[in-house]
């Protein structure tokens, strides 16, 4: 029987703007604005940055710099090297695909403020919540007092850099979530320092006294705790853990990185955190937010299937909490924006993803017009703006 679906007339889910993309190295801002409504200031809401200056030798405590990261410039690319770690020609094919992800470090403004402001100023970006390349590859170092160092370390860098461009650049910052007894003093330092958000693991490992940590579970209280009295958002970052192996598979680490949410929104909700911690914004950042509407529906079905199995029973329905605790940020997705009646304009944040190769930087005022197409004014200036300088309280 001939197949009477004919697959070239099927609409297609390749966004046009992307179309004879090179790498972002090989970009350059895109000039070409657009009309934004009056007054909006556009604020990207997840933004990376690299690091070439060697901060962790510089900042370690003498009796652990032999143990600190070293930054190190290895074939044509700024690099974390651990000591006594292999250089990038040492490595295998796996390792060295997961480096190449990261070339858009050859882009200036990865690593320099000035360049990298003068980026952002063309793509009309007022403000931008940054996120780290390559640190999150120490989640999980087992030396727990290096581990402690790396974060404190790195958390004083991005406040160096924060205050060099005030009320632009906003730091992330990595709390110590493996030692319960020393969360509060780390967001106390973290606070002190000026940084407006956290970001935690979405698989944190194992405690300080090798017990796998799961956050919904009742030794994580003084965690959750620590984070509601501190007032500070809470952000879940997609790439880690991610593999490489195979033809070609740095493809399958970031299709796999954008499908990774559920686990943690599960936790969230059936976990119980939200209703013990309601005061909690939590942030789910560059999974794009398509992802929400499914997790939504296939939450709810759960709610009711299974409502006699809970112990306890959730007090409010998945959707409630996704309402008033949760927020998701997005690159470009057509599918999400066209599912906003679910998810809520209120509820998600728009983003460059600068420098990434996967950003929109040389098209953003184009992925700003599909925005606008897209949704009212109103809810246009939430996406776009609004909603990430009140939820993060920027200057």
């Amino acid at each position: 029987m001939a197949n009477r679906f004919n697959v070239t007339d099927s609409p297609s889910l390749a966004s046009p703007m992307m179309r004879g993309l090179t790498l972002s190295k090989g970009r350059r801002p895109d000039a070409d604005k657009v009309a934004l409504p009056a007054g909006l200031r556009i604020v990207s809401a997840d933004n990376h940055v690299g690091l070439k200056e060697d901060i962790w030798y510089e900042g370690f405590p003498e009796h652990l710099k032999d143990k600190a990261p070293r930054i190190v410039f290895d074939s044509g690319l700024w690099a974390i090297r651990m000591p006594g770690g292999p250089a990038f020609a040492e490595m295998g094919e796996d390792e060295r695909q997961f480096f190449r992800i990261f070339e858009s470090n050859d882009i200036a403004g990865n690593t320099n403020l000035d360049a990298r402001m003068a980026d952002l100023d063309v793509e009309g970006c007022a403000q931008e919540i940054v996120f780290p390349q390559m640190v999150g590859m120490f989640i999980a170092y087992p030396d727990l007092e290096v581990r402690e160092w790396i974060f404190r370390v790195y958390n004083r860098h991005l406040a160096k850099l924060q205050a060099e461009k005030p009320g632009r650049f906003y730091g992330v910052g990595i709390p110590n979530y493996w030692d319960m007894e020393q969360t509060a003093a780390s967001l106390a330092e973290i606070k002190a320092l000026g940084l407006k958000t956290i970001m935690i693991p979405r698989v944190p490992g194992k405690d300080r006294n090798g017990q796998e940590i799961y956050y919904s579970a009742p030794a994580c209280k003084p965690f959750w705790d620590a984070i509601e009295a501190a007032g500070l958002p809470v952000n879940f970052h997609i790439g880690e853990g991610a593999t490489t192996g195979g033809v070609n598979g740095w493809t399958t680490m970031v299709l796999e990185s954008l499908d990774c949410f559920r686990r943690n929104f599960a936790q969230l909700i059936f976990g119980g955190i939200l209703d013990r911690h309601p005061s909690l914004q939590i942030v789910f950042v560059e999974a794009g937010i398509n992802w929400v509407a499914t997790a939504l529906q296939d939450a709810e079905m759960m709610y009711d299937s299974f409502t006699d199995m809970f112990e306890p029973l959730p007090k409010k329905r998945p959707s409630d909490y996704w309402r008033s605790n949760c927020y998701a940020v997005f690159v470009v997705d057509t599918i999400g924006l066209k599912l906003l009646d679910y998810i809520g304009a209120d509820r998600v944040m728009w983003s460059i993803d600068y420098p990434h190769n996967e950003s929109t930087y040389g098209f953003s005022w184009q992925a700003i017009q599909e925005v606008l197409d897209h949704v009212s004014e109103a809810d246009a200036r939430k996406i776009l703006g609004d909603t990430a300088r009140a939820l993060y309280q920027l200057d």
